[in-house]
């Protein structure tokens, strides 16, 4: 009984251990604030359980009153990461879900958007059935009232071109009359004669020799000398006819065939749950789509209700705008998270048991904390830090705007403990001042190098007390030197009056430089008073080519502007037009990010207000690429518009007859070999025997036969008798064929890239933009980043600058530019003008100046 107590039976507050009375510490556990908290890490009152924020919470990291669960936001809740009232359920938006990741109220189910609703998948009131879009329906799967059956009031529609078969057909007649006839001539063969043939050298068996001859012989035609001739007869030899002479004999060939019939859907929306819907799974509400079931409005993944979740897993989301898996409320990046634009830092798979109001870590509760001791809390918008009061703040514990660094009261300061606006330094009491420790305006070194404790305005060097010296130490005005204490003094250690003005060229009082019209100028060419920079138009500015007061920059045209080039005031970053912007090339007020157009974007490329990622057109975006409001994830809030129709598989058929019947007729001529002759042949043999007789020896020839055999006449004889040819071809084709064509689909699919109609290489934000590309803002058509509106070159802000690259302002032409009408390269104010080429810097500042190396109003020479 009591307040914080841990243990059983006490009645008190604050008591540890059993059966105890009366009142103990604060707090029990440890690394508690509050009171009577009795767990660990809590910040509130009687909290029971660990990290908890807020009243009488017993379960873990809650955020609100009497949550018994963990990593709630808001009371009672008996669940798991609810964020609203009395959810014994997990995951819900909303307040008495008995049922899990619902968005809405009264939910025993599981992802309805709605109330009251048993079911699950539920986008209405009342649906005791799964997956419905109305209200009060007990079945499942309807659109609509009161239906008690599944798939009622769904709608669809189908109309599709449907094309009748296509016949076709051919018969081709072929007629068969083809003649062949062969003339072959009669085959003369010359006559031919063997020559004689002698032989000798035959053994007789007696001791002789055998010799003699055959021939000649001749093989001749009729008569002696005529050719040996075959005969083919009359001519033609050969005579065929293919096909029949009359023409009669004709070749048919016939076929059919078909194409379709032909569907051509144009319309086909299946009827489904819900209206719009793209969800691999049944989904009721509106455009939903990605994969799995769904309930709500523009969800994409599974398992979400409620409107533009994105889920990165089965598990999905209740709420508005979250983006991970296991969420509820809105705005929520990660896992298991509860509230308001928490961020969890280890991924979308794994939990990070946030739950309160822009939390960013694991394992928190409560509003603005940024790990477990460290507060992300500022007043106002696009700070990068903790504690700032203002906007687009880099640092921590800053009052004013664009600071970076820690523990400025101002703005556009560029360091720490700054006291004014648009120092570049530390522990400055003043504005413009670029050094340390200075108190009052536009005090800086040499060549724009740091300057220590100066008190005054305008001092070109350290330990100066007065306005418009140059060197250290002195006190006065307009010395140079050092160790002076006077007025216009030169050299060191002067003491008393000098000239009104030191240094040469000058008019005015007490300037200490050269070429100087005014009061207090240290520095040269400058037009006004203390300024310590070079060719400056204006006040106190430190730095060279401003048109203004306090600026340490180079270019500017405004006030206390520590960047370069930028025409507003207060900006840290260069090329912006505006104020109050630490980064670079932006058109607006308050953006650290570079190329930016709009306000207090901490990101880059970005058109609309407090966009932390890249390439956005809209508010309070913390992904990238996207379009709308507090998206954040990348590629979000991107109009896809698709369409495609499928043509079903197209039927076809074909048949191909053709019955050959070809006669052959005709006849082949006798061929003979005619009357030849084979003559005698003379045969001649003779012996030769060799005698000798008491040393003397003779050879004796003996005639054995001389005579001749034949001659002979053969023929005529025939090789070929004539031949009558009578055949008929006959052969029947007969070929079908069938099968399909397709499916074929056909379509388009139009993704909007970021912002709207632009047409960049790469992505831009912003309106009707063209050219490279990480752009924002309007009509731009530079070759690379740039923000404002119809700006031709590339890191430009501001409004219809074109010429040359590094331009703020306005309709100016040349480059690193700032102000109005400009033409040139690196001037600040209005309507100057250049006398040298657009590459050069002419360093002009103030208004209507012509030439080079000008400040003031109205100058048409240079002055030397």
């Amino acid at each position: 009984i009591g307040f914080g107590n841990t243990g059983n039976g006490n009645i008190g507050i604050g008591l540890t251990g059993d059966g105890q009375t009366g009142f103990g510490a604060l707090n029990s556990g440890s690394g508690n604030i509050g009171l009577f908290n009795s767990g660990t890490d809590n910040i509130g009152i009687a909290n029971s359980g660990d990290g908890n924020w807020g009243i009488a919470n017993s379960g873990n990291h809650n955020t609100g009153l009497a949550n018994a669960g963990n990593t709630n936001t808001g009371a009672f809740n008996t669940g798991l990461a609810n964020t609203g009232i009395a959810n014994t359920g997990n995951y819900n938006t909303g307040s008495y879900n008995t049922g899990n990741t619902n968005t809405g109220s009264f939910n025993p189910g599981n992802t309805n958007t709605g109330l009251f609703n048993l079911g699950s998948y539920n986008t209405g009131l009342a649906n005791t059935g799964n997956i419905n879009t109305g209200a009060f329906n007990t079945g499942n799967m309807d659109n609509g009232w009161w239906w008690r059956g599944d798939s009622q009031g769904l709608i669809g529609a189908y109309y599709a071109i449907t094309v009748p078969e296509i016949p076709a057909f051919f018969n081709v007649a072929i007629p068969v009359d083809i003649p062949i006839t062969i003339s072959i001539t009669d085959i003369e063969i010359n006559p031919v004669t063997i020559p004689k043939i002698s032989f000798s050298g035959l053994d007789d068996g007696i001791g002789g020799k055998v010799i003699g001859s055959i021939g000649p012989a001749s093989v001749y035609g009729a008569q002696t000398g005529d050719p040996i001739v075959i005969s083919f007869g009359e001519q033609p030899a050969v005579a065929i006819n293919v096909g029949n002479p009359d023409g009669s004999t004709v070749i048919n060939i016939s076929g059919t065939g078909g194409l379709g019939p032909i569907s051509i859907p144009i319309v086909d929306v299946p009827a489904a749950p819900g209206f719009g819907t793209a969800t691999t799974s049944p989904s009721s509400g509106f455009f939903n789509a990605g994969a799995g079931s769904a309930s709500g409005f523009a969800n994409f993944g599974a398992n979400n209700s409620g409107l533009w979740n994105v889920s990165n897993a089965v598990a999905g989301n209740s709420g508005y705008l979250n983006y991970g898996s296991l969420q509820s409320g809105l705005a929520n990046f990660g896992n298991t998270i509860s509230g308001l634009y928490n961020t969890g830092t280890v991924g979308l798979t794994s939990p990070a048991n946030v739950s309160g109001i822009a939390s960013i870590g694991t394992d928190l509760a409560g509003v603005l904390r940024d790990g477990p001791t460290a507060t992300a809390f500022n007043a106002g918008l696009a700070n990068i830090g903790a504690g700032n009061v203002g906007f687009a703040n880099i640092g921590d514990v800053n009052l004013g705007s664009a600071n970076i660094g820690d523990y400025n009261l101002g703005s556009g300061n560029i360091g720490d403990l700054n006291v004014g606006s648009g120092n570049l330094g530390g522990t400055n009491l003043g504005s413009g001042n670029i050094g340390n420790g200075n108190i009052g305006f536009a005090n800086t070194g040499p060549s724009l190098t740091a300057a220590v404790r100066n008190v005054g305005f305008g001092n070109t060097g350290s330990h100066n007390v007065g306005a418009g010296n140059t060197g250290d130490g002195n006190i006065g005005f307009g010395n140079t030197g050092n160790g002076n204490i006077g007025i216009g003094l030169t050299g060191d250690g002067q003491t008393g009056f000098g000239a009104l003005n030191s240094g040469s060229g000058n008019t005015g009082l007490f300037n200490s430089g050269t070429d100087n019209i005014g009061i207090a100028n240290s520095g040269d060419g400058n037009w006004g008073i203390a300024n310590s920079g070079n060719h400056n138009t204006g006040l106190a500015n430190a730095g060279n080519t401003n048109t203004g007061a306090f600026n340490a920059g180079l270019a500017n045209t405004g006030i206390a502007n520590t960047g370069s080039y930028n025409t507003g005031s207060y900006n840290t970053g260069n090329t912006n037009t505006g104020s109050f912007n630490p980064g670079n090339t932006n058109t607006g007020l308050f953006n650290p990010g570079d190329a930016n157009t709009g306000l207090a974007n901490t990101g880059n490329s970005n058109t609309g207000v407090a966009n932390s990622g890249n390439v956005d057109t809209g508010a309070f975006i913390s992904g990238n690429y996207s379009n709308g409001f507090l998206w954040r994830g990348d590629y979000q809030g991107l109009i896809t518009i698709s369409y495609s129709s499928t043509i079903p598989e197209i039927p076809w058929h074909y048949d191909v007859n053709a019955p050959i019947e070809i006669p052959i007729s005709g006849n082949v001529n006798e061929i003979t070999l005619e009357l030849f002759h084979i003559s005698s042949i003379p045969i001649k043999v003779q012996l030769q025997q060799t005698i000798c007789f008491l040393g003397y020896c003779t050879t004796i020839t003996t005639t054995l036969y001389d005579g001749s055999v034949g001659g002979w006449a053969l023929g005529p004889y025939t090789l070929l008798a004539p031949t009558t040819v009578a055949e008929t071809i006959a052969q029947t084709f007969d070929l079908p064929g069938s099968g399909t064509l397709g499916p074929y689909t056909f379509g388009f699919t139009y993704q909007q890239s970021p912002g709207f109609f632009n047409s960049t290489t790469d992505p831009s934000s912003g309106f009707f933009n063209s050219g490279g590309g990480g752009a924002s803002g309007l009509f731009n058509s530079a070759p690379g980043a740039v923000s404002g509106l119809a700006n031709a070159v590339a890191n430009s802000s501001g409004l219809g600058n074109a010429g040359g690259t590094g331009n703020s302002g306005y309709l100016n032409y040349g480059g690193l530019e700032s102000g109005f009408a400009n033409l040139g390269n690196t001037i600040s104010g209005s309507f100057n003008t250049s006398t040298v080429d657009l590459t050069q810097a002419a360093f002009d500042s103030g208004i209507g100046n012509v030439g080079t190396n000008l400040s003031g109003v109205f100058n048409d020479v240079f002055v030397p």
